[in-house]
């Protein structure tokens, strides 16, 4: 609203206020934004911070050092826990005793804990290494006198957290007024119950475990920070060992309700530029997530025949005969312009049939409030059973009315839950390339997709062929025979890539067994925007050849950080048509619904921006630095501890 009514800033090209450091060049040296707070006094840059340990105050804090410089004039107090920061700072700078100029009343303080640490000391061991350091100190020094004052000292620069009990079964959470209660309300379990397993990081890593970290990240940065590990914020940490399903409602509830108090009443804030405290007020844009996820966050389940949350009970999918999976094939047509050719095709898709019907509307949030405000209340927890609203899974895939519809704005956004490139990305990937190689248990051409292809396609010379008792499948022209297979593998082999551009592909080779194992995400992004084109080129026919790249070039072009609209209306007419090109190649068990949901990623690349800020692999990096630090300091804690 400001932006609209006040616009923007006049000759605001470094996001200085944002925290992005400034650099000010001859034409801005004339130039004062403010008698006390001009760019070119507030934010100069020093190349070069010789105190770490002030830099450690900003990385616990998440402060910028271009935002911190003393200002003339204080306007106000900071409230409690700026204070807090400045004091720390103060204290990083502070010498240990006049004079001083090795230590800081924060870097010794620093020092002496990694001490205790590193050699396991108590906190006796600690008080009587303190007594006898200030004895040997000069008078008047600064260092803390025993181990209870060092701690207060250093907690601010901690990580602080609220532990929440919730029920085993996901029922609720012990929270605000059900805090004190010992047992669920709705199953009867205890919330007390006594544990005699001993600490085993080795046996626990080798069950599946699964947890769910909930990550908020900044968005009113510049682009070039607001994705980076430093600005993201894990607010919740939901523990498995199971997922949670559709009760993931019961544990975000402290996460909403702190999201709706800094809708309606705001946060006491620090600004650092201005001096003075003030009321922030934040809004939730949208949730990134994988397709299962999705369902979880959204209430509409992503399995099924109704699986796509965009075209929702408007689709033509169904169910395969002998696969007996979800197929959206045959239903892309509907997409295409009204007199285009593929409309009245009857031969290369759905035997005999033409497409009259247009493409399914997109709701928008007001109109899918409206739909869900109409289902009741579901009961929470693993043991409540399957709660079903009459006609799920024919009529609409509502499983629950989700709790993120209790944000007062969520019906006003246009985009509200991120369909993740990086996953659909890899999915269209591997079901390509393990079709095309016709990799043993992961092909999508097997025998049950050849018996489908008899019932709904037109397509005589992929049919089986019985002769007596044996059952013969023909090679589709779509599929590589040995000899290019084990080709394509070997130039795989071979590769080489710059640093930092992939990771060593080749080493994921077996040209033995002509296998890839342990492809990662960014390693089925590479292949399928750089390299599809090239290993399956001279290999497969000119048309499949074409559709291959074309889908190849779609998600390389919608992964772009720079993009306009009429290419975005490129894209989204395109990715249609090459679609319905790889209908009259592959079988009816290639689509599932991961084929289909390329064709709305241009519509929320309109709404949302580049994707480059919506998918999940900044928080799956980060999910790495967590686990494995997790893991060091669960080994290290066994090794110290019990040995």
């Amino acid at each position: 609203m400001h932006l609209l009514t006040k616009g923007f800033m006049e000759d605001y090209m470094c996001w200085y206020a944002h925290g992005e450091l400034f650099v000010p060049d001859e034409s801005m040296e004339e130039q004062v934004v403010g008698s006390t707070s001009s760019a070119s006094n507030m934010h100069e840059v020093e190349n070069e911070n010789s105190n770490p340990y002030r830099n450690m105050v900003m990385d616990a804090t998440r402060m910028s050092e271009a935002n911190v410089r003393e200002c003339p004039i204080v306007e106000e107090e900071p409230y409690a826990d700026a204070a807090r920061f400045f004091d720390l700072l103060r204290d990083s700078d502070e010498p240990l005793w006049d004079g001083c100029t090795n230590h800081s009343k924060l870097s010794a303080v620093a020092q002496v804990f990694t001490i205790k640490s590193d050699h396991g000391l108590s906190e006796a061991g600690y008080d009587k290494i303190i007594e006898w350091a200030i004895s040997i100190l000069p008078e008047g020094n600064r260092l803390k006198e025993n181990f209870y004052a060092a701690k207060s000292m250093m907690k601010p620069l901690g990580l602080g957290y609220q532990k929440i009990d919730i029920c085993p079964n996901f029922c609720m959470l012990y929270y605000l007024e059900n805090a004190e209660m010992t047992e669920c309300m709705t199953c009867g379990h205890s919330r007390y119950k006594p544990r005699t397993d001993g600490f085993n990081p080795f046996g626990s890593f080798a069950a599946p475990y699964s947890c769910w970290p909930v990550i908020l990240t900044v968005y009113n940065l510049p682009p070039g920070m607001c994705m980076r590990p430093e600005f993201m914020f894990l607010s919740m940490v939901i523990p498995g060992p199971s997922s949670p399903g559709r009760n993931i409602d019961v544990c975000l509830r402290p996460l909403i309700d702190e999201l709706t108090q800094l809708w309606s009443s705001g946060a006491l804030t620090y600004d650092i530029s201005r001096k003075q405290n003030f009321v922030m007020r934040a809004a939730l844009m949208w949730t990134i997530n994988d397709f299962p996820a999705y369902g979880m966050v959204s209430g509409w389940s992503t399995h099924g025949k109704l699986a796509c949350p965009y075209c929702m009970e408007n689709n033509k999918a169904f169910t395969l005969t002998n696969g007996g999976k979800a197929s959206f094939f045959y239903y892309h047509r509907r997409f295409l312009p009204h007199n285009h050719r593929y409309r009245k095709n009857r031969k290369d898709f759905f035997v005999g049939r033409v497409e009259n019907d247009v493409a399914p509307p997109r709701l928008s949030g007001e109109e899918l409030f409206d739909v869900v405000s109409e289902y009741g209340e579901i009961v929470f927890g693993l043991q409540s059973g399957k709660q079903k609203f009459p006609g799920f899974g024919l009529t609409y895939n509502w499983v629950k009315r989700s709790i993120f519809w209790e944000l007062p704005y969520w019906k006003t956004n246009l985009l509200r839950h991120n369909l993740d490139v990086m996953h659909i990305e890899k999915n269209v990937f591997e079901n390509i390339f393990n079709t095309v190689m016709d990799v043993k248990g992961k092909t999508k051409d097997n025998i049950k997709a050849r018996l489908d292809v008899a019932l709904f396609c037109n397509r005589k010379n992929m049919e089986l062929v019985c002769d007596g008792s044996r059952v013969a499948k023909p090679r589709a022209s779509f599929v590589l025979d040995k000899n290019a297979q084990l080709l394509v593998y070997k130039w795989l082999k071979s590769l080489r890539f710059l640093d930092g551009h992939a990771s060593n592909i080749s080493r994921l080779v077996n040209t033995k067994e002509c296998r890839l194992y342990g492809m990662k995400s960014h390693d089925c992004h590479v292949f399928m925007q750089t390299l599809i084109p090239l290993a399956f080129r001279d290999l497969l026919p000119k048309g499949i050849w074409d559709a291959l790249t074309e889908i190849s070039h779609f998600f390389r072009d919608i992964c772009s950080s720079k993009l306009n609209v009429d290419h975005i209306e490129r894209l989204e007419k395109n990715i249609v048509e090459t679609i319905c090109k790889l209908e009259m190649i592959f079988p009816p068990s290639f689509f599932d619904s991961m084929e289909h949901l390329p064709v709305h990623l241009p519509f929320e690349v309109k709404v949302g921006g580049p994707v480059q800020y919506r998918w999940m692999y900044p928080f799956e990096r980060l999910d790495i630095i967590v686990a494995m630090t997790f893991i060091i300091k669960c080994f290290y804690f066994y090794f110290n501890v019990f040995n």
